[in-house]
């Protein structure tokens, strides 16, 4: 058997494994949010809600809901997790939402 030959073959098919390692690392390093990400998706949930569970409520309403929020944000844990675990691709999707149910799915 040639040397060469065995050795084409060995790189045919570590191609495809590098390949797909190489992609997986992309993802696993993908941009994560920034703080002002993280209160802004709480705004948009707390919009989203509001809209919902009381679509006559006004401007004024919405932002004091907002504003509670945000207040009890900080002792949230997964809200303080934010910058570190939420991908800005995940960001992206939920600002887009148009229902809370679309918001909650970008999430998982």
């Amino acid at each position: 058997m040639h040397p060469q030959r065995s050795r084409r073959g060995r790189d045919h098919r570590l191609l495809p494994a590098l390949t797909g390692l190489g992609l997986a690392l992309v993802a696993g390093c993908e941009a994560r949010a920034t703080p002002a990400e993280c209160t802004a998706l709480l705004d948009r949930y707390v919009e989203l809600h509001v809209r919902q569970e009381a679509p006559w409520a006004g401007e004024v309403e919405l932002r004091r809901e907002q504003e509670a929020s945000r207040a009890r944000a900080p002792a949230n844990a997964s809200f303080a997790r934010c910058p570190q675990d939420m991908a800005r691709s995940r960001v992206a999707c939920a600002m887009a939402a148009p229902n809370v149910d679309e918001f909650e799915k970008c999430m998982e």
